[in-house]
């Protein structure tokens, strides 16, 4: 039987009907499939295999932790036409295409887009949309916050874990962490004062602030007028550049 073959493994959000009735009778072995549309929601649900999401632009992304991938997008009709949702290395990918010179630059009123997912060891916001996870449990969860947004984790409950904000944006954890490393550049910053860590560090570079709860070993690097907090009963070491301050309760 001849089989269809897809251009590229990123797929847009929502398609043109005759083009995904025209591909209707392709074969799906080893490549994502072209998913059909309605009116202002796509159903991306046949996207699988992913450990890690990693999203950039100003819509809204929630992933929840469960036992079935899925992955839907809602909103705007006129943003989920710019909408690209695609799945490579192991990573969901969610973006927006360009604009091309000419098309009405009117602002769209966003998209939510709704990731269910077995585990989550990874998760990337770039640029001005809002990020939230239910729960993280593993061995490691990496988070990354780069530009205005907002990425938040409810409960996360993992041995290492790493975050990192550059910009303006502000993060938000909780739960506990064997090791946290917590680093911020620029006038963002990273709230984890519920997040119990065994032992961490945290390094500052610009003006924005860092909390972080331990009862064991820290370090703080500060360099310019962010300052950095440790609650608890840990024992820290601070090396400061600036008029940023570490304050620790132990």
């Amino acid at each position: 039987m001849r089989r269809c073959r897809m251009p590229r493994r990123f797929i847009p959000a929502l398609m043109m009907g005759g083009l995904a009735v025209a591909l209707s009778g392709c074969s799906e072995s080893g490549a994502q499939s072209m998913v059909g549309t309605r009116a202002a929601t796509a159903d991306l649900s046949d996207l699988r295999d992913f450990a890690g999401v990693e999203a950039a632009g100003p819509d809204t992304v929630i992933v929840s932790v469960g036992p079935a991938f899925n992955v839907t997008a809602q909103g705007d009709p006129e943003a989920l036409k710019r909408i690209e949702i695609g799945v490579k290395d192991g990573v969901l990918h969610i973006g927006r295409k360009p604009r091309v010179g000419g098309m009405d630059r009117q602002p769209d009123k966003g998209a939510t887009i709704r990731v269910a997912m077995p585990a989550l060891a990874s998760a990337s916001l770039a640029g001005s949309g809002d990020m939230t996870v239910d729960r993280a449990q593993g061995d490691t969860l990496d988070l990354s916050l780069t530009g205005s947004g907002n990425l938040a984790v409810a409960t996360a409950k993992v041995r290492t874990l790493k975050a990192g904000v550059t910009g303006s944006g502000d993060m938000r954890i909780s739960g506990t962490a064997g090791t946290a490393s917590l680093s911020a550049t620029g006038s963002g910053g990273i709230d984890a004062a519920a997040l119990k860590a065994g032992s961490g560090d945290i390094n500052m570079l610009g003006s924005g602030d860092a909390r972080l709860a331990s009862d064991g070993t820290v370090a703080v690097h500060i360099m310019g007028s962010g300052n950095a907090d440790v609650i608890g009963k840990a024992k820290c070491t601070v090396a400061a550049m600036g008029s940023g301050k570490a304050r620790c309760s132990g």
